[in-house]
């Protein structure tokens, strides 16, 4: 699964939603958007916050793309 750069626009933790404005995502097919993804666990979204500049991997679970790793950058 890809690692795909980008920054965070938007954190709903009560949701388990982040809003991302990303990079490609080549296992998913997409191009370059911004975007609100799901979680499956929403502890990913810990210590994130708007402005962060991540890397993550998204998905395909349940017929929903989301979010299933994030990595703050520097």
């Amino acid at each position: 699964m890809p690692t795909v750069l980008g920054t965070v626009e938007k954190v709903d933790t009560g949701a388990g939603k982040i809003t991302i404005d990303h990079g490609p995502i080549p296992n998913l097919n997409m191009d370059a958007m911004t975007m609100v993804f799901r979680t499956q666990d929403p502890t990913v979204l810990k210590g994130v916050k708007a402005g962060d500049r991540i890397r993550f991997q998204a998905a395909r679970v349940n017929g929903q793309i989301s979010v299933v790793r994030i990595q703050k950058g520097k």
